[in-house]
């Protein structure tokens, strides 16, 4: 039933263009990401209804038209690399929202918060699965997987509830990155366990190396030849303004390309070189980047979704719901003692804030899966974390701010 749907849907549109429908159906990017943008749409707008965050109604829409879903969309290769565009230019636009001179008064906020709240999760992640009843080794991955919050959704939420010029907002994005540094680690780590071998020093050595060329590279030109060739090219906007903002785009995407060369996230080398451009600057490409964000960031979350099996994860049954409940009061206790320790304002906030897994769980949990590590199993069931956590960091915001009372 879904693909005759899907077969009319593709037919109607290709008389409606006036392409043949045989041609048409080779070439499925145009239809799959208007289905994508259609639900995303209609979803959205049920949750702004509902009072929900859209961010969770866009993974919804993507689990519902996805291969998991209705089927609609099968393969999601267009998806995908739109939201590969949409991370790397979320990041970007986050790097440049941070201020670097702000980043020595927080350091020490930052190592804090992101060393207590990683190791509070991991450690009720591994309890909750143990009490679930599944082994150690399991447990101990799914710990990792668990850990990890989402930097993508971390990063907009961040974006909604701090002004930029508050140094929580940068300490908190640093978090951010110091939580990709142990995921890339622990996806070194994974296939070193799954053969039975040692981890290597050479192997740490290498990772280190890379995360410093990469950092170097980031602030030699984000401080010396990013500023010259924007300042060399703002003298022309008004004659060829395209030329302007394609430069602001070639930054982000540079980077990401070197990051992902080194087996980095692509979206921290949008960070970094963000980061490192001065203030005026900044300022400058921000506004040129900032709408296409905005349009991309959209195909992130609902690439997230269509990788949600829910009925696989269900089939866990019971242990299930001890798991997301684990994972849900992990980062919120974790984020919560983290920032009362570095002395962050607002710590429950910081906890919710915290509390959404995503692009890096996933990543870990398929490479722990395809490497033989753990079962089938637990692939779906971060998915589904990764929805359950993305909708209740908003609600748990909502129940614990403080109500304004009437003015008098």
């Amino acid at each position: 039933m879904v693909l005759r749907f899907r077969f009319l849907l593709r037919k109607c549109f290709s008389y409606s263009l006036g392409i043949s429908v045989g041609p048409f159906l080779q070439t499925t990017f145009l239809l799959d990401v208007g289905i994508a943008v259609a639900a995303a749409l209609l979803v959205s707008l049920l949750f702004y209804r509902l009072g929900l965050p859209m961010i969770v109604g866009q993974l919804v829409a993507g689990m519902l038209v996805g291969p998991f879903g209705l089927g609609l969309i099968r393969d999601t290769t267009a998806i995908d690399f739109l939201a590969t565009l949409g991370i790397i230019l979320l990041l970007f636009v986050v790097g440049l929202e941070l201020d670097p001179r702000k980043f020595g008064k927080v350091g020490s906020k930052v190592l804090t918060l992101a060393t207590l709240e990683f190791l509070v999760a991991f450690s009720v992640s591994v309890l909750s699965a143990l009490s679930a009843g599944w082994d150690l080794g399991t447990a101990l991955f799914l710990g990792s997987v668990l850990g990890l919050s989402s930097t993508a959704i971390v990063a907009k939420l961040i974006l909604d509830r701090y002004p930029a010029h508050d140094e929580n907002f940068t300490a908190l994005m640093m978090v951010m990155v110091v939580e990709d540094v142990i995921a890339v680690f622990l996806l070194f780590l994974t296939p070193e366990l799954a053969v039975g071998g040692q981890l290597q020093a050479s192997g740490l050595l290498l990772i280190a190396a890379r995360g410093f060329f990469l950092f170097i590279a980031s602030f030699g030109f984000g401080r010396y030849l990013g500023p010259r060739l924007i300042n060399k090219v703002s003298q022309y906007e008004l004659e060829i303004g395209e030329v302007a903002f394609l430069l602001a785009l070639s930054f982000g995407f540079l980077f990401g390309v070197l990051s992902d060369y080194l087996g980095f996230s692509p979206a921290i080398g949008a960070l970094l070189v963000g980061f490192f451009l001065p203030v005026k600057q900044s300022r400058y490409v921000r506004e040129k980047i900032l709408p296409l964000k905005d349009a991309f960031i959209v195909f992130f979350f609902l690439s997230m979704g269509t990788l949600i099996d829910t009925s696989s994860a269900l089939s866990v049954g019971l242990p299930l719901v001890v798991i997301l409940t684990g994972a849900v009061l992990g980062k919120l206790a974790g984020g919560f003692f983290g920032a009362r320790l570095a002395r962050i304002g607002r710590p429950v906030l910081v906890g919710s804030i915290l509390v959404p897994r995503g692009e890096f769980s996933l990543i870990l949990a398929k490479t722990g899966v395809d490497a033989g590590l753990v079962g089938p199993q637990l692939y779906p069931v971060a998915g589904l974390a990764v929805l359950v956590t993305a909708l209740a960091s908003p609600l748990i915001d909502r129940l614990t701010r403080p109500r304004v009372g009437p003015e008098k």
